[in-house]
């Protein structure tokens, strides 16, 4: 039993651990975000038989599309690779020392910071583990020039960097990020590029929620709100392509050899993505003034939500009847004339729903389902309200009714007299 209790002691003291220094191989904050998406994604699969018919497949479709689209929003605001470079040269490992190593350079630029790669193959000449993976934080104040205590967070690190001793290839891609003068400010304007981009997808961020809720309640400002979020996403990739330095970076480590720097994956997903949110805003917009009705059914919701009912006259329902329809007649058009179309206008009089909100760009903002009147009794000794005031149940008549006849019409405003009366 002492035995046990007394593994990894020395002289009895209490146990200690040799130091264990692992090279950062994944970016912490990245996986977690990739990580809790799934999670997201898998409880929602889980509960997905529970919804029946093919509104199973809607909901699977909405669900994904929300929750792949707000994850990629947290990954390429928090992503490492808005900009990128890599280059594998046979270069000085330490200062004042003349042992060259074949070393493999990489350099990923964020919105918040630059991460530099150093590795090299484990039989290299200098005899040594060599796998660094250094960060260096932009901060979002520039500071004075130089590197004391006044100076910008990544100058600090950089100095801090130089005194902790760190390979030669690090401190020279780094410090090219320290320049502050004339045109090489690449620092600077790498911040400041970051700083806006970064504030526009935080505001893309809480729109996507929106959107979430609005679709919900009313498509069209879900639509809008989709929108915007996909503008917010393609604004971030506008500054930040044009704020950044107008000289390229380019770093040179020997004669003809340079390491170039490209967009990175953050960039161009954030890209695609809000192109992509761009064009399905625009077509659930489109189908909710053209096709209501699948639209509505796609997302599960009653689109007399949408409606408002009235009563229509000869007058405003004409607003439903098609205007000037052309038939086929031996080979040649025919406009439909006046006295026809008001005939279809007074036998639309009724009960009718329409949109509450309308424009020109709507198939039609009147809702007219196929005419159900109710049946009823009329005697010659009583006069036509006051048969409809007995027979009348105490629930609406006209719920969602179009009538196409003079008679219902003529029923219909009895009904609204008798309504008047009893109020």
């Amino acid at each position: 039993m002492g035995g046990l209790y007394m593994a990894f002691r020395k002289f009895g003291y209490p146990t200690s651990y040799t130091e264990n220094l692992n090279p950062v191989t994944a970016d912490v904050l990245e996986a977690g975000f990739i990580f809790a998406t799934c999670i997201i994604a898998f409880s929602f699969v889980v509960v997905l038989p529970g919804v029946r018919g093919k509104e199973r497949w809607n909901i699977l479709l909405r669900g994904f599309f929300s929750i792949i689209l707000g994850a990629i929003i947290m990954i390429a605001n928090y992503g490492q690779e808005w900009e990128v470079g890599a280059l594998t040269h046979k270069t000085a490992y330490k200062t004042f020392s003349g042992v060259e190593v074949e070393q493999k350079m990489a350099v990923k630029i964020g919105l918040r910071s630059v991460n530099i790669t150093l590795r090299a193959e484990d039989d290299n000449e200098a005899n040594e583990t060599i796998n660094y993976n250094e960060r260096f934080t932009f901060g979002w104040q520039q500071g004075r020039n130089g590197f004391g205590r006044f100076a910008s967070v990544f100058n600090r690190e950089f100095r801090a960097a130089q005194k902790q001793g760190l390979p030669l290839p690090i401190l020279w891609i780094a410090e090219y990020f320290t320049f502050d003068g004339e045109g090489i400010r690449w620092g600077r304007h790498y911040r400041q590029a970051g700083f806006y981009a970064h504030i526009m997808m935080w505001t893309a961020f809480p729109l996507w929620i929106l959107a979430n809720i609005l679709f919900f309640m009313v498509i069209r400002y879900g639509a809008c709100c989709l929108a915007m979020t996909g503008g917010f996403l393609l604004l971030a990739n506008i500054i930040y392509a044009s704020i950044r330095n107008f000289n390229d970076l380019a770093i040179p480590f020997d004669e003809g050899v340079v390491m170039q720097f490209h967009y990175g994956w953050s960039f161009w997903i954030t890209l695609i993505t809000g192109i992509i949110c761009v064009k399905v805003a625009a077509i659930i917009y489109l189908m909710d003034l053209r096709y209501p009705e699948m639209i509505h059914s796609f997302f599960g919701l009653d689109i007399l939500q949408d409606y408002e009912e009235y009563y229509a006259d000869g007058e405003d329902a004409s607003i439903g009847v098609e205007r000037d329809r052309v038939v086929s007649s031996n080979g040649g058009t025919e406009v439909e004339s006046d006295a026809e179309r008001g005939a279809q206008a007074a036998s639309a009089e009724g009960p009718m729903m329409r949109r509450r909100a309308h424009t020109r760009f709507q198939k039609s903002m009147i809702k007219m389902p196929k005419a159900t009147p109710r049946e009823t009794k009329r005697e010659s000794s009583q006069p036509p309200s006051a048969a409809i005031r007995d027979e009348t149940p105490e629930t609406p008549l006209y719920e969602n009714m179009g009538y196409n006849s003079a008679g219902d019409s003529e029923r219909v405003r009895d009904l609204e007299m008798t309504d008047v009366s009893r109020r």
